[in-house]
């Protein structure tokens, strides 16, 4: 019986790096001018800022919907005073049982419109920021340009998003 091995990390990836079968594609491949090298990563067309957003919100609605339970079962336990449940699947096991499954997704609205918007924005800005650092002659994106769109992106997010959504669970 064969021996299962993973992919190749070239084999996930094909868009970002060439594969290269032949030692003549490896020196095809290494005696290609830098210029075609730099004109076949400008041709790649890249994905708009909008449709970035929309992505990060939907990640942020399957994040939400998937950490919910758990994040509920956490409170039930932490605010257990009397000591009623003896672990976390026997709190998922009673909440169901008592109140039905809908229980374990009690207040998923607000924790939804959290993830979505902070995932938007930090997906949205850093798009914006990568096609504003881009090189303005070559269309590259250094590693120092993609450091400071992702550093931005951050910052934006937990300015914009998590301070105030954190802030006002405290006055809650």
């Amino acid at each position: 019986m064969p021996i299962w091995r993973p992919p190749h990390f070239s084999a996930l990836f094909p868009s970002r790096t060439p594969p290269l079968h032949s030692s003549s594609t490896l020196m095809a491949a290494a005696t290609a001018p830098a210029s075609e090298s730099s004109s076949r990563r400008s041709n790649v067309s890249s994905t708009p800022p909008y449709v970035r957003a929309v992505a990060g919100s939907l990640g942020g609605v399957m994040e939400a919907c998937c950490l919910q339970p758990i994040d509920v079962i956490k409170t039930r336990l932490q605010l257990d005073r009397a000591g009623a449940y003896r672990g976390i699947v026997h709190c998922g096991t009673t909440a169901v049982q008592t109140e039905g499954v809908r229980a374990l997704w009690k207040g998923l609205t607000p924790f939804a419109t959290h993830l979505t918007l902070k995932y938007a924005l930090r997906m949205g800005s850093n798009a914006v920021l990568q096609s504003a650092l881009k090189d303005a002659s070559t269309g590259d994106l250094s590693h120092r340009g993609r450091i400071a769109a992702g550093f931005g992106a951050g910052v934006l997010e937990a300015l914009l998003i998590v301070t105030p959504f954190e802030a006002s669970n405290l006055l809650i």
